[in-house]
């Protein structure tokens, strides 16, 4: 189960805060994004941002011709989101309950800076990987950063963070006490989560991160 308040109370307590404290810094954004387009389908491409937050990727999807929708469990983040100078459609759901978009309605999905580090329980990104499998058009294309397991030996000593077993932890804001639980997988273990709607790759990125990019399967 999350932590106590969950996901929105999380991250509505801290968007105030969250482009100073937990953003990347700039160039680092950058050049993750390189990344994250290059695996991209050509432009325009229709691209669903899981976890928009304050929407610092949005400019550099509209900047490579992509056409992206916006949704998050905050209100507060989308807030923040909705005052940037290029407007994208935001929707506030829960994107771990069933998506509110039609079927094969992206060619891509991204779920960038941790988003599903933190699914409600152990079958939650199964059942994300169908509900994509769904909105997703064939052949189209998931690209994930998310913290893997080592992240939680690196958090060693961290006061933020308490563990709570071999891949789950619970993270805590230190300005507002916010906390949300974090469960990390292993690579063979987001292979499975997201087959058979996905084939997935997934590639460490440094020591802590895996880059998971999936093409929904025919």
């Amino acid at each position: 189960m999350t932590a106590p308040g969950g996901a929105r109370a999380f991250f509505d307590a801290i968007a105030g805060r969250y482009e100073r404290s937990y953003a990347p810094p700039a160039e680092e954004s950058r050049a993750r994004m390189t990344r994250v387009l290059a695996e991209l389908p050509p432009a325009p491409a229709r691209v669903l941002d899981l976890g928009v937050g304050t929407g610092r990727e949005l400019s550099a999807l509209l900047d490579a011709g992509h056409a992206p929708t916006g949704v998050d469990v905050s209100a507060q983040m989308l807030a923040r989101c909705a005052r940037r100078a290029r407007p994208v459609a935001l929707v506030e759901a829960d994107f771990w309950a069933p998506l509110p978009f039609a079927d094969g309605a992206f060619d891509a999905v991204i779920a960038l800076h941790g988003t599903l580090a933190h699914p409600p329980d152990d079958a939650a990104i199964p059942a994300l990987a169908a509900e994509l499998a769904r909105v997703v058009r064939v052949d189209g294309v998931l690209v994930v950063e998310v913290p893997s397991p080592a992240w939680l030996d690196r958090a060693a000593g961290d006061a933020r963070v308490r563990r709570t077993g071999p891949a789950t932890g619970v993270y805590a804001d230190p300005a507002t006490g916010a906390s949300i639980e974090t469960r990390l997988l292993s690579r063979e273990a987001w292979e499975a989560a997201l087959a058979p709607g996905f084939i997935a790759r997934v590639e460490p990125r440094g020591d802590a991160e895996w880059l998971v990019v999936a093409r929904r399967a025919r």
